[in-house]
């Protein structure tokens, strides 16, 4: 079908992002990190985000996300007492230190998984939702797939070392978007300080909850071959960035990195909202129909973010398929809202029926068809003589 472009708003320019962005100084050896914007999950920066890596402990995020779904379907209830099997309280590394044989609330585990980073209370959760560590594996992989990490697979509920374990920064980072999305209430849990169990007090690892009070998440990671990793987020005045760092050298270091890439973040990019969800940002004409036009809108806000200072270099459009004929469902894809910095495209999302348009008498669909006929033959002349 061929395409109009129906409305063109003041944002233009012919430079790229990156030509408009100062370079980022990264004094730290590191094997990959990425910046995302939450809002609209653009990567503003990155250096090798889709390198497959060892995730080591930030795998957390994907166990916690399918416990916290098992609870908001109702499969699994916070209150539900799970048993400590021996393979849970054999795991080694940081651990919630969960006995074998006793019984610990779901919710209990869940803040040993993401306070305590807690591989016994991991596998626990992992064989109370699945049966198996290697089940949930397969769920964990799944899940993955659904949420568009290309360059992920699990095969633990923890992040200990496999040769078939990895994920990448961007991947992550992806992840990280769709868990504070999908389960805000629990990813709240991420920025507790700290969790008692069993007599023994731990921090949270992630000392940026301490350092910065915009950071609010999210998980730490540290094997010997994986190196440090991080996965952070922050909220700044209604901007929320996600920053993941994979393999640095020292706790210090990847605290050091992700303070950076988040500060660059907020210093050279800006924030806007431009439509809320349900608003109308069109009036398109429809033929045939018992009304003369439909209002196209998004379901969803509808955001931007973009070098600071750029707002108006930037160009918005949104164009539809023509011509548009009724009968329109409510809810039916109509077009697109597309948001360009010269040739880069920096957002494009699909726009909506808000109301369905019934087919029209027999005569005035005739009446349409005529004025359709003419009017697409003034435009076809009008466009050759521009």
């Amino acid at each position: 079908m061929k395409k109009i472009l129906l409305v063109c708003l003041s944002i233009f320019s012919t430079a790229s992002f990156a030509q408009q962005l100062p370079p980022i100084h990264v004094n730290v050896p590191v094997k990959a990190w990425v910046i995302m914007d939450y809002d609209t999950g653009e990567i503003l920066a990155d250096y090798n985000g889709k390198e497959r890596l060892e995730p080591a402990s930030v795998t957390k995020v994907m166990t916690s996300y399918l416990i916290a779904e098992a609870l908001d379907k109702g499969v699994i209830a916070p209150d539900a007492k799970v048993s400590i099997s021996p393979y849970a309280q054999s795991q080694e590394g940081s651990r919630m230190f969960a006995e074998a044989g006793t019984q610990i609330t779901v919710h209990d585990l869940v803040l040993g998984l993401v306070i305590q980073s807690g591989n016994d209370s991991s596998i626990a959760l992992a064989e109370y939702l699945r049966g198996s560590e290697p089940n949930f594996a397969v769920e964990m992989n799944k899940k993955a797939k659904e949420l568009g990490m290309n360059d992920t697979n699990f095969m633990n509920a923890s992040g200990l070392p496999h040769p078939n374990h990895y994920s990448s920064a961007y991947d992550l980072a992806v992840l990280s978007r769709h868990l504070i999305q999908d389960f805000p209430e629990h990813y709240e849990i991420y920025s507790h300080k700290s969790f008692t169990w069993n007599g023994i007090t731990q921090k949270n690892r992630n000392t940026l909850l301490w350092t910065d009070p915009s950071v609010d998440g999210i998980k730490t990671g540290h094997t010997r071959s994986a190196g440090y990793n991080l996965a952070s987020s922050a909220i700044r005045n209604g901007f929320r960035v996600i920053v993941v760092v994979l393999g640095t050298n020292s706790e210090k270091e990847r605290a050091q990195l992700s303070t950076e890439l988040l500060n660059y973040a907020f210093m050279n990019f800006e924030h806007k909202k431009l439509y809320d969800a349900d608003q109308v940002i069109l009036q398109s004409p429809i033929h045939e129909g018992e009304s003369n036009s439909v209002n196209l809108v998004s379901d969803k806000n509808i955001y931007i973010t973009y070098p600071r200072g750029q707002y108006d270099n930037l160009r918005a459009s949104v164009e539809v398929k023509k011509p548009l004929i009724a009968p329109v469902e409510k809810g039916q894809k109509i077009g697109e809202f597309i948001v360009k910095n010269g040739t880069q495209t920096i957002l494009n999302t699909p726009l909506y029926a808000q109301e369905t348009v019934e087919q029209a008498s027999f005569m005035k669909r005739y009446w349409d068809q005529f004025k359709y006929k003419f009017q697409n033959k003034f435009q076809k002349l009008k466009a050759q003589i521009m």
